[in-house]
């Protein structure tokens, strides 16, 4: 065959497949002409509610009094992202009959992952030269999390971990957001093969053509998708009200808003034909979303029944505010300003967070008046310059998008170097057994009232070295040892002589209870006593009824472990001495954790169980409550300004002066309780320092680390065998 021969023999088959695909694109458009058109395409409002959403986010983050709810800003996103992604995918569906996931999965790849990547690369950079020492390894970890999508539980699960709830906010926190966005987007195209898949078995039950179904599929789709949004706002009301700091950032109890855009895009064919040209509820709709950024707080119930104000009011902005809407909120939307703002609205998001920690890691104070308006303007122009150079570009490629392929493969060969330098880079202390020697002797150099000179720490060669201290804690709080935040049940340790033990000692109450373990074993094996612990995070030994700090329901699991120990106690360990102490402020339904309300009563919860152990021989012995200085003494040291005197606070103000304890002790009398305190070895006349004898006395802000407490050992052991029943006498 020649050359013209074959050319035209391949014209022809050209003519062919375009005779046929054109065949094809008519019958779907037939089709489609029968199925209601879907959200889908640009609108120039839609990117003005962008630029609301993260200027609210972005106002609030540098100045928190003056948005205090701008946070919803995350919420009107979460609307968006479901209504677009929805509209894109039902539009498929609607015209082929089929969803592309991997095509799908690609395009998702190519949009937000670059830009992600380098604000992950630049901040983990930044966070090695500014970031405290103490501060390293959480923002290595999280940056690990952000770039696999998973930082909204890694926040959550700080966040029930009592231990770690406190913990500075790491420069990539902002990212817990897009990672419940990209799990959104790796589970609802599920919801639209599952659609399909109902119509085509319907189909083939029935002998019809599966093409013709389509209907049935959206139908289908907006069904299930509508279960979605119930299960997951029932769920996010109960998470709120049980646990509303991991309520925050869980994926089911978010899942509802985008799922909310989602319906929104599914039933716009109908709703836009009865309200979309009525333009005054895009205006309610905006006054829902800016009442919410003015009137909530980081004190409300959110996101339960609350995030139905912004999410609601975001779901009319977008039906009721299209530009051809009479008297809508196009005209201030859709202006050329607002809608660069909404282009950008991506990199500014990923940008403008780093900026604010990394200046405030620098810095050492706030965001100044002077200093957000520098910072703003540098995250716009870092957003704008990242979405010229590298959004833009890397969407378009013309060798990466048409292929879902190698899209995939770059967006996982992308994160591989920011795993890589998060992980080699992080140089997490290996955290040893420290205890004081003679150049570290802690508590013994408060003898006579002196604390350690006010020296910088950066001068300081201390035990537990700075960079180790938030892991420096005693066995009792633990995993292995102690009962989770939200657990019932009895978790206890032993320690000390189990062979032949003279005496049974008890060790019962919450994490502050726990910080003396490893002080209370040593003693223990040297008097030739048990001891055994029984720890619950957050939760004092009382029969009161509780509520967890920044919540209003009542701790039911602090209550019924509170029983269950008590049990534990009286028919298992029969203890000789029970030792106990808690949090200076735990807090009763609607009271403040200070007042005089709060602490009667839970000395009266305290003082019950007390009674039980007396009645039953047992001795009790209090703690005293530790100082609380109120600041994260590590990350206080390891700041570029950190010293003893600026990390130092007034005595006064550090140790509560009227306790639960000190209420139940007299409660319960001198010949069931006594009580010991050790904060004279804490503390000095007037201050509290944050080192003392060239240790380290607080893991966080408010528990003493390991190091410190055995420290404490000679003043602990004396005071404990002034005890009758533990002295002999």
């Amino acid at each position: 065959m020649s050359l013209s021969q074959a050319a035209r023999a391949d014209g022809r088959a050209d003519t062919g497949r375009r005779t046929a695909a054109t065949t094809r694109t008519a019958a779907d458009r037939r089709e489609a002409a029968r199925v209601p058109h879907t959200a889908n395409g640009y609108r120039s409002d839609v990117q003005g509610l962008r630029a609301l959403a993260v200027l609210l986010v972005l106002v609030y983050h540098l100045y928190p009094w003056l948005l205090p709810g701008g946070y919803i800003g995350v919420d009107v996103f979460f609307v968006i992202s479901g209504f677009l992604i929805t509209g894109h995918l039902a539009s498929r569906y609607a015209r082929t009959g089929r969803i592309r996931v991997l095509e799908f999965y690609g395009r998702r790849a190519r949009r937000p992952l670059p830009a992600a990547v380098l604000v992950l690369v630049v901040t983990w950079v930044g966070s090695r030269l500014l970031l405290p020492v103490t501060q390293i390894s959480a923002a290595a970890s999280e940056i690990r999390a952000a770039a696999l999508y998973v930082e909204n539980w890694v926040l959550a699960g700080n966040a029930v971990d009592y231990l770690r709830a406190h913990q500075a906010p790491s420069p990539v926190q902002h990212y817990w957001s897009l990672s419940i966005e990209e799990q959104f987007y790796l589970l609802w195209p599920l919801l639209f093969l599952g659609a399909a898949l109902a119509v085509w078995l319907l189909a083939r039950r029935r002998g019809s053509a599966p093409r013709r179904g389509r209907r049935t599929g959206l139908v289908v789709a907006t069904l299930g998708a509508a279960g979605i949004v119930a299960g997951s706002l029932w769920y996010s009301v109960h998470e709120t009200a049980v646990d509303r700091a991991a309520a925050y950032f869980v994926t089911p109890t978010r899942l509802w808003e985008l799922g909310i855009g989602g319906l929104l895009a599914l039933l716009y064919p109908v709703i836009s034909r009865r309200i979309g040209r009525c333009g005054p509820l895009a205006w309610l709709g905006l006054g829902m979303v800016c009442w919410s950024a003015v009137a909530l707080s980081g004190d409300s119930p959110f996101p339960g029944t609350v995030a139905l104000v912004p999410t609601l009011g975001a779901a009319l902005l977008i039906v009721a505010g299209a530009p051809g809407a009479r008297w809508g909120t196009a005209s201030l939307l859709a202006r050329r300003p607002a809608v660069f703002v909404g282009d950008i609205s991506y990199s500014l998001y990923l940008w403008h967070w780093p900026l604010i920690v990394l200046w405030l890691a620098y810095s050492g104070g706030t965001v100044g008046p002077r200093d957000g308006p520098v910072l703003a303007g540098a995250a716009v122009l870092l957003a704008w310059v990242t979405k010229i150079v590298v959004e833009d570009p890397v969407r378009r490629a013309r060798r990466i998008a048409p292929y879902p392929g190698r899209s995939l493969s770059i967006a996982t060969v992308a994160a591989v170097p920011v795993l890589l330098a998060s992980v080699f880079l992080a140089q997490q202390p290996a955290v040893g057994p420290a205890r004081p020697d003679a150049a570290h002797p802690g508590a013994p150099a408060l003898v006579g009232g002196q604390p350690t000179p006010h020296r910088a720490a950066s001068t300081l060669s201390t035990e537990p070295p700075i960079a180790e201290a938030t892991d420096d804690f005693a066995f009792a709080n633990t995993t292995a040892c102690k009962a989770d935040t939200e657990a019932s049940e009895v978790v206890s340790c032993t320690a000390g002589d189990e062979s032949r033990p003279t005496l049974t000692v008890a060790l019962i109450g919450d994490s502050y209870a726990g910080q003396w373990s490893t002080a209370l074993a040593a003693i223990a094996a040297r008097q030739h006593w048990k001891l055994v612990t029984v720890v619950h995070d957050s939760c004092p030994w009382s029969a009161a009824e509780l509520v967890r700090p920044g919540q209003t329901v009542p701790f039911t699991a602090c209550y019924q472990w509170g029983r269950q120990a008590t049990d534990f106690l009286l028919h298992t360990v029969h203890p000789d001495v029970v030792l106990v102490t808690a949090r200076p402020g735990p807090t009763v339904p609607d009271h403040r954790a200070y007042d005089a309300t709060s602490q009667q009563r839970v000395a009266d919860g305290m003082a019950r169980y007390w009674r039980e152990l007396t009645a039953a021989g047992a001795q009790v012995v209090a703690i005293a409550p530790t100082p609380n200085p109120q600041l994260d003494v590590p990350d206080c040291l390891a700041g570029r300004t950190g010293s003893i005197a600026s990390c130092s606070v007034p005595r006064d103000e550090a140790v509560p002066a009227a306790t639960a304890i000190g209420r139940a002790v007299r409660m319960v009398g001198p010949a069931g309780a006594r009580e010991i305190d050790l904060n004279d070895h804490i503390c000095a006349r007037n201050s509290c320092a944050p080192v003392v004898g060239n240790v380290v006395v607080y893991r966080d802000e408010s528990h003493l680390t390991r190091t410190y407490t055995l420290s404490l050992i000679p003043y602990l052991q004396r005071a404990l065998l002034q005890v009758p029943t533990l002295g002999g006498g």
